[in-house]
């Protein structure tokens, strides 16, 4: 696509070069910006099914606040703060957790107020168009500078003083507006082939839990003479297996492990691994190393075939077993089992993929302020036990079918990798302008 004729510098370091006619401007100086300070006294029990909308960053979806989701409060509450009713064309943007999540208000209810979290971003001239603004926040540059300046060691942070600070080039309105039509359309045709790829991903997915399912509880042999496992989750099983509950199926204890600080990579240290560290096949993240000093990680040192069960937040019940041919160690919201004579360590590990964990994890979750399954509750696990010998068999024949499986699963991986990077792209040098649109409209409706 065409350039424009003449740049200049920016004067901001996230942008650099702009066409000679845009303007730099801060945020700050253009915007009406305001949020809910705190809760206000507001309780989740005032909440109600009827009345003015209370609108959260988890109402959002794909830039748009899906309204049937949203909580509604009284009256008297959403006339409290008139400072944050929100109106049409408003744009929303999440201050706290997944920071810079936003949403553009179209088809607004009559009275609409915003929960904490959120910031509402109102152009305060009548030259700023917020559909343009809707893709600046996109662009690769915020996202530089939101990890400039987030604060927070638990929850990232962005307060309004930092985005107020936040400063990008503003082109005339009428380019404005192409920009932002230009990229409604491109940029939906990219989500549309995300979309696509996605879909894909949760079949292949779907299949390999069908795979791994059907043969840790069902076994290979299609004729064998199946019997109640006993179990209601689990179903029947092969007549000749057993059911055991974990641990005593284990060599030993499960065993939490070290409540240290991630603070060291030093390569030269067991490997400390975390939660975080495990992705969502099982693998351990190259970028995320953390090591623990020996001394410390003594008593958490792991080998080949031991298995790591998370036990708390959004990841609890996910699985890792260690295969790896250098030291390691586990912290503390990791616990750790280590399979006896009776059960191969991958078998466990297959089983712990299957549809028959997921259900048991659901009926064993303690709900307080997060989910739980600790030691006590892993122990108690039953598990359909074949000989070793089927669970060999067992263990090659599901390895030889993931082996197709994760190769397209990497392959999709990869393409939506580069859509997504595609779409990035797109969006930062439409708004920085480095590809001229002004005529984009007339273009297209030429075609």
């Amino acid at each position: 696509m065409k350039q424009y004729r003449e740049y200049k510098n920016s004067g901001i370091q996230w942008i650099g070069e702009i066409p000679s006619h845009w303007t730099p401007i801060a945020m700050k100086f253009y915007f009406y910006m305001k949020g809910r300070i705190g809760w206000q006294g507001l309780k989740a029990d005032e909440f109600t099914d009827k009345g003015p909308y209370l609108v959260t960053g988890t109402d959002f979806e794909n830039g748009r606040v899906v309204w049937e989701r949203c909580y509604h409060i009284s009256e008297e509450r959403y006339n409290e703060a008139p400072e944050i009713h929100v109106q049409e064309g408003d744009l929303l943007i999440t201050k706290d957790g997944t920071v810079g999540k936003l949403a553009l208000i179209e088809n607004k209810p009559e009275k609409v107020s915003l929960n904490s979290h959120l910031l509402i971003l109102r152009p305060t001239s009548p030259l700023i168009d917020n559909h343009f603004v809707y893709w600046v926040l996109q662009a690769e540059n915020f996202e530089y500078y939101t990890g400039l300046t987030q604060n927070g060691s638990i929850m990232a942070s962005l307060s309004q003083e930092k985005i107020g600070d936040y400063k990008f080039a503003l082109p005339l309105l009428p380019e404005q507006r192409s920009i932002a039509s230009y990229l409604g359309y491109k940029v939906g045709q990219i989500d549309a082939a995300i979309k696509e790829k996605e879909l894909l991903l949760d079949d292949l997915k779907a299949y390999r839990s069908v795979i791994i399912s059907e043969a840790v509880t069902k076994g290979l042999d299609k004729n064998a003479e199946m019997k109640d496992s006993g179990v209601e989750w689990i179903g029947k099983i092969p007549k000749h297996w057993k059911c055991a509950r974990l641990k005593f199926l284990l060599s030993e204890p499960l065993q939490y492990g070290a409540n240290e600080a991630a603070e060291s990579n030093n390569r030269n240290w067991p490997r400390y691994i975390r939660i975080t560290d495990i992705d969502e096949y099982g693998n351990l993240k190259e970028e995320t190393f953390r090591s623990l000093q020996p001394d410390k990680a003594r008593g958490y040192l792991l080998q080949k075939g031991d298995l790591l069960f998370a036990r708390s937040g959004a990841t609890v019940g996910k699985t890792f077993i260690f295969n790896e041919d250098y030291d390691a160690c586990f912290a503390g919201y990791l616990i750790k089992a280590r399979c006896g004579e009776q059960l191969l360590p991958m078998f466990l590990y297959y089983y712990t993929n299957s549809k028959q964990y997921e259900n048991w994890k659901s009926s064993t979750f303690v709900q307080a302020t997060i989910q739980n399954i600790g030691a006590d509750k892993y122990s108690l696990m039953p598990i359909v036990v074949p000989s070793v010998k089927e669970q060999h068999d067992i263990v090659d024949f599901i390895g030889k079918k993931l082996s197709t499986i994760y190769d397209i699963l990497n392959r999709l991986n990869e393409e939506l990798a580069d859509l997504n990077s595609y779409k990035s792209s797109i969006i930062t040098e439409a708004v920085t302008g480095k590809v001229d649109l002004r005529d984009w409209k007339k273009q297209k409706e030429a075609v």
